[in-house]
């Protein structure tokens, strides 16, 4: 589809979607800062002689959960905004579509398609 043929949204349909946007990303990012100042609570490494070890322990499920909540976010946070541009575009071309009585899926489908497939993502990361 040509640029050109897109209608332009209105002000208000792009700054609603820029907001949401930012207000995903800005929560993902408190959220990794918040867990990035709990890092001082973990564990320290045990000095043995003069060699370090680490001390490796099992995961329980709550690592696991914790692990894939912590890739999660960290992924919204970081790849929702490179979304902005073609949500815009996808918002433009929904309503177009919608203006002609031929609806696609709503804007807000498209986004939760891009959360759920890096999600999909974090879950197979943390997996590995």
């Amino acid at each position: 589809m040509h640029p050109s043929s897109v209608p332009a949204l209105p002000r208000r349909d792009k700054i609603a979607i820029l907001l949401s946007l930012s207000g995903v990303t800005l929560l993902a990012w408190a959220s990794l800062l918040d867990m990035a100042a709990g890092m001082d609570k973990m564990p320290a490494m045990s000095m043995s002689s003069a060699t370090q070890t680490l001390m490796v322990r099992v995961w329980t499920g709550r690592d696991f959960v914790l692990m894939f909540l912590m890739w999660a976010v960290m992924m919204v946070g970081m790849m929702v905004p490179t979304a902005a541009p073609m949500t815009l575009i996808y918002a433009a071309v929904a309503r177009k579509a919608d203006a002609q009585q031929n609806p696609v899926a709503p804007t807000g489908v498209f986004i939760a398609g891009y959360v759920a497939v890096w999600t999909l993502f974090s879950l197979a990361t943390t997996a590995a």
